[in-house]
């Protein structure tokens, strides 16, 4: 992504991505020269950002900055600093702005005598009517943010652009590493396809550069299963670093080669280590580390080796 800078909550960015639906990419192109505030719906993951720069880059305010701000933890000044550059700005997580904050906007940007030279767009992976009901957001502020409203699916629901949007991926973090682009095998297709993706576009995103970064396809996958089989207590996914993924992976990898061996050469730890490459007493501690309960078979007369 190109350069980025925060300040009191406000990041700027100006590259686009371009990996959201077919349908969502013909609204973009469609409102993109209005001036209409849009409402940018969908679960946490599923392209929001993504598409807000989209709507920037195909609109007249291109050449302006696009300037990101994080509700959660932006101030007036940040807000107001934002809404007076020429541009676009994008308002993440509209669910968590402060009523203060909602009531501000209200006064100054929609209700303003004054033409401002940026456009609003929000986003939200909430139900906003919802904070409506429950006075977490005040009515007029929603009715005047979401004129428009593009509810952008979750990746679950757009199987048939999973394996389109991964080569476009590739072919970015191919580029990124400066490395060969990879040509996934059938396992890793299939498991691209049939796994869920609760995290959607990041989690795929991550998965993606595993693969590019890793180079070794057989423990990419490991660590991507690794990590899709973490849950947390309450039920929901824990998505694992990809360097504790990784290690996952290769643990599970270092437990199967190392008991292959040991069953081909009959429990023999020192023959093991000779076919390994390794030194006994870095085979020990291998199988100490990654709790092999393999025990040693009995040779011919009867003796564990």
């Amino acid at each position: 992504m190109a350069g980025s800078a925060t300040i009191q909550g406000v990041k700027r960015r100006t590259k686009p991505f371009t990996h959201v639906e077919a349908r969502i990419q013909r609204a973009i192109a469609r409102i993109a020269e209005t001036d209409f505030p849009i409402l940018l719906a969908g679960e946490k993951g599923v392209g929001k950002r993504s598409v807000a720069m989209q709507i920037h880059a195909l609109s007249h305010r291109s050449r302006g900055v696009f300037t990101e701000v994080q509700s959660a933890d932006c101030s007036a000044q940040s807000i107001l600093s934002a809404l007076s550059s020429r541009g676009t700005v994008y308002l993440a997580d509209v669910g968590d702005l402060s009523l203060d904050l909602q009531g501000l906007i209200v006064d100054r940007y929609f209700h303003s005598e004054q033409t401002h030279p940026s456009r609003l767009l929000c986003g939200t992976s909430r139900e906003i009517l919802e904070e409506v009901a429950s006075c977490r957001m005040r009515e007029d502020f929603f009715h005047l943010v979401s004129a428009i409203t593009l509810r952008i699916s979750p990746l679950r629901c757009r199987r048939s652009e999973i394996l389109l949007i991964a080569d476009e991926l590739l072919t970015q973090y191919s580029m990124q590493f400066d490395r060969p682009k990879p040509v996934l095998h059938d396992d890793i297709l299939g498991f691209l396809t049939e796994y869920s993706w609760p995290g959607n576009l990041s989690e795929l995103q991550t998965a993606i550069k595993t693969f590019v970064a890793i180079g070794d396809q057989s423990i990419s996958l490991a660590a991507l299963k690794a990590a899709a089989s973490e849950v947390r207590p309450n039920g929901q996914p824990r998505h694992l670093l990809l360097k504790e993924a990784t290690r996952s992976a290769l643990i599970q990898i270092e437990r199967q080669l190392i008991s292959k061996v040991l069953v081909a050469t009959g429990g023999n730890r020192k023959r093991a280590a000779n076919e390994l490459g390794i030194s006994y007493k870095a085979l020990l501690y291998k199988l100490k580390q990654i709790g092999t309960e393999i025990q040693s078979a009995p040779n011919r007369n009867g003796v564990a080796r």
